[in-house]
This record gives structure tokens, sequence and C-alpha cells, in this order.
């Protein structure tokens, strides 16, 4: 198999195959002459190998974190999900992460990121810039959610008008 179709198999980038390559998790590489120079090849086995290997690791981190239920709830049930996940890897081996990016938070969150960095630039929601991007604390991320969805108005079906001629119309938004 080649660079590419290996790519495709891992599901991953060819920078990463070379990565997997150069720390010898691929097998040995054999390298034949192709089109435009050497090209290297994989063997299936050293690829099945590497795809189960990478398949055990993905499940770890899954169970470290309840990564399908945080796609299924968002929201203050998502945060309250996260929440007990970090604390559950404090508790454990391994320590997740302590901030989060903007992106990230917006996801687990269901709020958009630009609607969260108004609210940090507004100081409603606690936030730095550290580099490039804004982190944001888990705890601050459900406290500001909580307050979100409290504060929510709710939803109300406009009612539609009945005409003298019995016909139904919309009603405006006003």
């Amino acid at each position: 198999m080649n660079k590419t179709e290996v790519a495709a198999e891992l599901e991953c980038s060819t920078r990463q195959v070379e990565k997997y390559a150069a720390e010898n998790r691929l097998g040995r590489v054999e390298y034949v002459r192709g089109k435009r120079g050497r090209e290297a090849r994989y063997t299936e086995a050293a690829v099945a190998s590497l795809r189960a290997e990478l398949d055990r690791e993905r499940q770890e981190v899954i169970g470290h974190a309840p990564a399908q239920a945080l796609e299924r709830q968002t929201g203050a049930e998502g945060m309250a999900i996260l929440v007990s996940a970090i604390k559950d890897a404090l508790q454990g081996s391994q320590a997740p992460k302590m901030l989060l990016a903007l992106t990230d938070a917006a996801e687990v969150s269901g709020l958009s990121a630009s609607h969260l960095l108004n609210a940090i630039h507004d100081g409603r929601l606690d936030g730095r810039k550290i580099g490039r991007g804004f982190k944001i604390r888990p705890a601050d991320l459900q406290e500001y959610a909580k307050q979100v969805w409290k504060d929510a108005p709710e939803y109300e079906k406009p009612k539609a008008k009945k005409l003298g001629n019995g016909l139904k119309v919309k009603a405006s938004k006003a």
C-alpha cells in the first residue's frame, strides 16, 4: 500500500503516516521506484496492526470522557456531563484539559463561538486570551450556560388571526 492508501485506511493525513513510519509503528517500509522517484510501500498486515492499535487508543480516550453523551447533550446537561467527566478524570490517572478553547467551549455548550466571545468581552463570562485564542474554565462555562438558560425567554408560537371569511392568516412579528 502506498502512503495515500494508508492515510485513507487509517483516516489520517499523509504527514501523520510519515510520523507513524518514523516512530516505527508501521513496521518495515519498502521503497520502490515510482513515477516521481522513490515511493514508500507498507504491508497490509502492518497497517491493520496499527489500525487496531489506534482503535484501542481511541477507546481508552472515550472511556475517560463520555464523548457520545456530550454529542447528544448540549447546554446545561452537556456541561454537567463535561464537569463530571473532568472530576472523574482528575481522580484517575489521566488529567483532562483544565481550560477549554473557545471552539471547544462552543461545541460543548451549544452556544456559538461569537456569542461566547461577546460574553467574554462584556464581562459576563470569565475567559482569558492565551496565545492566539481565548481559553475558558469548564466551571465558568457551566455557570454561564445555566445563567443563559435561566434568562432565556419562553418561546411563544404566534397565533393565527381569523378573518371574516373564515380564513386564517398568520400573525406578523411585532
